[in-house]
């Protein structure tokens, strides 16, 4: 019963199904491959009595991150699939049921990803050997080890057990009356002060430049200096990650507070923009982080042409997950926006007006993470190149793999924003 309960789930939700497979898909397939490339014998990360100290550090941080990667996209579909587990408590199921019911559905899909992903990595593997042959002007070929599958399979599994109970302890703490009505949404005004003395303003003001200089200073320096891009690129992301909360966020909502802006329409944009850096400032600094860093080590000096590969890699597939990863949050949150779409359009704001708001909030957010990560990158890259350390030719490809995966997701989050605002009010409209 309960396993046909799970397809029959699957199939009732098959778009986010989709969403959540193709993350596993994706993940298994780099895992396999980034195993692959930092078990062979060039790289020689062996977990025990390792003298490869950039490729471990390299290795932890990508498994960090392909583990927040997949909570995100847990969390997107199963807060997605809570009236169904609200629905299935109130019918009478236990705890351990429902445990059961999410295993299932979490194991048949990561069933069906994981030999997808070592297939799909198999064929890919020529097709990286000639194109980063080409790229580093070196021969290099990936080796087939076969403990990499071993060691996907049970990072993939080690998830699955963790997700699962990610997800129970989900139902446990939130009722069946709590789950069948929308979550608020975290106040966009959290921890924003304005500040009334003039004094108290005065060092604040002092304090937001020195915020501005740790982001902006680091730029300058990277054409300065030789050989400090890591350090350089993690001080600004330090800079860039207080700037978020301490600078922007009061920035707007100052601005708004005061009526700068006449356009309600834009009014309506910076406010769901503001709303949308407190929600996911982590998963905008965890991608810009990412991107950032490992471009600043694919950079670094006297690295073997496996440890590039293993880094080039890495910044590849880093950037499409996390910017699936922003899709998902980002998704997760768009069930609340339904009820500000409704207000609004009881106000008077017609249709047109609404999908104006949609299109230009989404292409704010997504082109504020990607200016923000194209600062950084090109500085890196153009002081790279002005040293001879990179090929000209390089930065466009590099900084298409950054730009192309998050244009993408902007697309499919635009298209899902538009369908969770207007799709409800048609069916309201048909079932008046």
């Amino acid at each position: 019963m309960i396993i046909k309960d799970a397809f029959r789930s699957l199939i009732n939700s098959f778009s986010k199904a989709f969403f959540y497979w193709l993350t596993f898909v994706l993940t298994s397939m780099f895992i396999f491959l980034f195993f692959n490339i930092s078990m062979s014998d060039t790289v020689g990360v062996h977990w025990i009595n390792n003298d490869n100290g950039i490729a471990t550090t390299v290795t932890v941080f990508v498994i960090a991150v392909c583990l927040i990667i997949l909570f995100f996209a847990n969390d997107f579909y199963v807060r997605n699939k809570s009236k169904d587990l609200a629905v299935r408590l109130v019918c009478g199921a236990t705890y351990m049921q429902l445990a059961a019911y999410l295993l299932l559905q979490t194991s048949l899909l990561l069933i069906g990803s994981i030999p997808i992903g070592v297939v799909l990595a198999l064929l890919g593997i020529p097709l990286m050997n000639s194109a980063v042959t080409a790229l580093l002007n070196e021969p290099f070929v990936i080796q087939i080890h076969g403990s990499a599958v071993g060691v996907t399979v049970l990072i993939l599994v080690m998830i699955v057990f963790w997700t699962t109970y990610l997800n129970l302890a989900f139902a446990y703490r939130n009722s069946a009356s709590s789950m069948l009505n929308s979550r608020k949404m975290t106040n966009p005004l959290s921890g924003v002060e304005f500040y009334k003395n003039p004094r108290k303003k005065k060092q604040t003001k002092w304090k937001k430049i020195f915020i501005m200089a740790l982001f902006l200073v680091p730029i300058v320096l990277l054409f300065i200096t030789d050989g400090m891009a890591i350090p350089l690129s993690i001080i600004g992301m330090a800079g860039f990650t207080i700037m978020i909360k301490q600078v922007l966020i009061p920035f707007i909502s100052k601005t708004i507070s005061e009526e700068r802006i006449s356009d309600p329409k834009a009014t309506a944009v910076l406010g769901f923009f503001r709303s949308d850096l407190v929600i996911m400032r982590s998963n905008v600094v965890l991608f810009i982080v990412s991107s950032v860093v490992l471009i600043a080590i694919v950079m670094s000096p006297d690295m073997t042409a496996a440890e590039t590969m293993l880094a080039l890699l890495s910044y590849i597939v880093m950037n499409v997950l996390l910017s699936l990863a922003i899709m998902f949050k980002f998704s997760t949150e768009l069930s609340e926006r339904k009820g500000y779409f409704l207000t609004m359009e009881q106000i008077g704001y017609l249709k047109e007006d609404q999908s104006e708001i949609i299109f230009k909030e989404t292409t704010l957010f997504y082109g504020f993470t990607l200016a923000v990560s194209l600062v950084y990158l090109e500085s890196i890259m153009i002081s790279q190149a002005m040293r001879g350390a990179l090929r000209g030719n390089l930065i466009l490809p590099l900084t298409a793999f950054l730009v192309i995966p998050l244009v993408i997701c902007w697309g499919l989050t635009l298209y899902y924003y538009r369908s969770v605002v207007f799709k409800e009010k048609m069916q309201r409209m048909r079932s008046e």
